[in-house]
């Protein structure tokens, strides 16, 4: 009986500090990816890659330039730098994955992210966030989900930069 309750509390333990999120640290050195979409052969689902070299990465992502200032996608140079990215199912829904911070703790980067919605669309897209890392920084990447409560919690305030309201009909 004493053993089974102290297995019981050990679990416990370990299911609610997996559930914590670590918002602590010194920020990494890293640039948001721009300019760049998911390639349509990507499987469906949730990913959330680490990518160290071009072939890998030109597999994932394509190039999307566009007209006018800061039209050129990120440059990598993947000597010096890696990608982390987080890729989520194709959807008809506003949504935008939003990098909280990147931040170095001990031998390990924590990836932080919150996904917003927002109202429905006539199209479908496949969101995604993605970084780009400076390789002296260690490539071991947990990524953890935010939400407000935790932004909140940990005195971190973001702007939304997303429209939830319905546009008029």
């Amino acid at each position: 009986m004493r053993k089974t309750l102290i297995i019981s509390i050990v679990s416990a333990m370990a299911l609610l500090s997996s559930c914590a999120v670590n918002l602590q640290g010194v920020t990494a050195n890293y640039t948001p990816m721009n300019n760049y979409y998911v390639n349509n052969y990507m499987k469906s689902g949730t990913h959330k890659l680490v990518i160290h070299n071009k072939q890998d990465f030109e597999s994932v992502f394509g190039a999307a330039a566009v007209m006018g200032r800061n039209g050129q996608p990120t440059s990598i140079d993947f000597r010096h730098q890696f990608v982390i990215a987080v890729i989520l199912p194709e959807t008809s829904r506003q949504t935008q994955i939003e990098t909280v911070m990147v931040n170095r703790v001990g031998d390990r980067l924590y990836y932080s992210y919150i996904i917003r919605e927002g109202h429905m669309t006539s199209y479908t897209t496949r969101p995604f966030a993605a970084v780009v890392v400076d390789r002296n920084e260690p490539s071991d990447v947990v990524f953890q989900r935010v939400t407000d409560r935790d932004l909140e919690q940990a005195g971190i305030r973001r702007n939304t930069g997303l429209n939830t309201a319905r546009p008029p009909l």
